[in-house]
């Protein structure tokens, strides 16, 4: 499922590798084993299938206590065994992942946690360039949204789209013309006006980008009652920290570009036996 992921993966080990790992190489043919630890008091694992898929390719056997998803306890979380040569060069690459998952799968899941299901927490396309589809995963991972994967997935009609269409109007009419019916909409809003517009346009979603959480519940609340259909997105200028300010029966997606935009490692380790 995640075989291009992999393969890239697989090359950056390669890369590392460059012709030889000197510090290793006098230990191939050396069959070892070992533990790889969570060094925190918990987090939300991440990262597992795809180093049960790296692992694989070097031919290590790694069988781990836990799945995608999972809260996990400080402790050990997975027991890798294989040639110490094929281990060595792993480890980085393989603690980097489940590190780097983990801590957006952990954040993700701490802010919807705390909107106690009143709304969907997407993450946005502020993501690091090279790992982005990883960090997608691991806001699904987090119970999180992935929102768009790519720019075919839903048409964004942007601040910018919006000046060279000349209208929100004119925008929605010409997308409209060559949009697939599988595909929705949508419109980014800076003000109530142009959030009615959108509307009236025929967008299947609007995204209120920069309103106060009070201000935002409300023009989320007249457009509910005038276009009960339409999907409300509030982003922007989004605090993860205050979320409960944002919670809004009228709104129904949150999205946070600092999802993905910035990350706090999780700390993991290996520790041979």
């Amino acid at each position: 499922m995640h075989e291009k992921i992999v393969d890239a993966i697989v090359e950056l080990i390669r890369k590392d590798e460059h012709f030889i790992d000197f510090a290793s190489y006098p230990l191939r043919g050396k069959n070892v084993s070992g533990e790889i630890l969570l060094k925190e008091p918990s987090a939300v694992v991440s990262g597992v299938e795809i180093v049960q898929d790296v692992c694989k390719r070097f031919n290590l056997t790694i069988q781990f206590s836990c799945k995608d998803g999972d809260v996990v306890k400080k402790g050990s979380v997975a027991k890798i065994s294989g040639d110490a040569y094929n281990l060595l060069i792993c480890e980085r690459t393989i603690l980097n992942i489940l590190s780097f998952m983990s801590g957006v799968a952990t954040k993700v899941r701490n802010i919807v946690e705390k909107t106690n299901g009143k709304v969907k927490i997407a993450a946005t396309r502020k993501t690091i360039p090279f790992v982005g589809e990883l960090q997608k995963l691991a806001v699904i991972h987090g119970g999180g949204d992935t929102h768009r994967l790519n720019l075919s997935d839903c048409a964004m009609i942007k601040d910018n789209h919006i000046k060279l269409y000349g209208s929100i109007s004119e925008a929605v009419k010409q997308v409209k013309k060559i949009l697939s019916f599988s595909k929705k909409i949508e419109v980014e809003a800076e003000t109530e006006q142009m959030a009615f517009e959108a509307c009236e346009a025929g967008a299947d979603i609007v995204m209120l980008d920069n309103f106060s959480p009070q201000e935002a519940c409300r023009v989320a609340k007249a457009l509910k009652e005038k276009y009960p259909n339409v999907i409300i997105e509030l982003s922007g200028g989004v605090n993860p920290d205050k979320i409960e300010e944002y919670l809004c029966e009228y709104i129904d997606v949150i999205s946070i570009g600092r999802l993905t935009s910035e990350v706090k490692y999780i700390d993991f380790s290996l520790e041979m036996e």
